[in-house]
């Protein structure tokens, strides 16, 4: 599933750039996210709780920083397992950073996500609009705390 979403911060783009790259940041923006510890500069261990239909999912997730191109460009891919077995999932993620004045910022990412397991049950359309609401969610509180 491809997930895209673009956006608008009012903002300098070193600032912005600077906040998706701290864990304590970018963890409060996160929909879900419980915890979020750095393994080293370049590898996070989170859980990130998610309500997909009726059923609540808490996911180990391990995220690797993969490419990094200043102010321009953050790559990154992370799996995780939900911690009672109920599914395991894998995502690429490519962040594009432009700056459209000294004080705004345009953030673009992209991200291809696979879900196996009982959570996939619910199907492409369900999964979707979860990630829709969870992506506007996301843009809000990055919003909210670099603004």
């Amino acid at each position: 599933m491809l997930i895209e979403e673009k956006f608008s911060v009012k903002s300098p783009v070193r600032k912005v750039w600077d906040s998706l790259l701290d864990p304590e940041i970018v963890g409060h923006c996160i929909p879900g996210c419980e915890t979020v510890e750095p393994v080293n500069d370049k590898e996070y261990n989170s859980i990130i709780k998610a309500k997909v239909g009726f059923i609540t999912a808490r996911f180990k997730v391990r995220t690797v920083i993969e490419e990094i191109v200043p102010y321009r460009l953050i790559r990154t891919a992370g799996e995780g397992n939900e911690l009672r077995k109920l599914g395991h999932f894998r995502q690429k993620t490519i962040i594009n950073f432009t700056e459209l004045s000294e004080n705004e910022t345009e953030v673009s990412y992209s991200s291809d996500v696979s879900i196996v397991g009982k959570l996939a049950t619910f199907g492409d359309r369900i999964l979707r609009a979860k990630a829709r609401e969870l992506g506007k969610e996301f843009v809000d509180a990055v919003k909210r705390k670099i603004e």
